[in-house]
């Protein structure tokens, strides 16, 4: 089967579609991530380009804002991984497939550390 993607701009390869990466300097040749078709990048006059990436990390569901308001999640006896100490409210969500079992988070009620159970 052939990929044919017609593309009136210069950032998406114009074979398969994909996102070009934004060269250091041009003119330059950058060439496709996905199929690795490679396209000529022209100079841009007058024009700013700028390049920003964020990177995003996994985290826990914040839950700080609930501190002083311990009814809010139960406590449970869970031996936290940082501090030891033995009681932290937990509560639960379903992150993945519905044949799967639930995520449990819990969170320490001394030191405030986050933990993940899958189950």
């Amino acid at each position: 089967m052939a990929l044919n993607f017609l593309s009136y701009d210069d950032d998406f390869c114009g074979y398969c579609g994909a996102i070009l990466e934004l060269p250091a300097q041009a003119p330059a040749t950058v060439s496709c991530k996905v199929c690795s078709t490679r396209w000529a990048v022209k100079e841009r006059v007058d024009q700013v380009v700028s390049r920003v990436e964020k990177i995003y990390e996994r985290t826990v569901a914040d839950t700080d804002g609930i501190e002083n308001d311990e009814s809010a999640d139960a406590v449970v006896d869970h031996i936290c991984t940082k501090c030891g100490h033995s009681k932290a409210s937990y509560s639960t969500m379903q992150t993945r497939s519905a044949d799967e079992g639930q995520t449990v988070f819990y969170t320490c009620l001394k030191c405030k550390k986050k933990d993940i159970e899958y189950s």
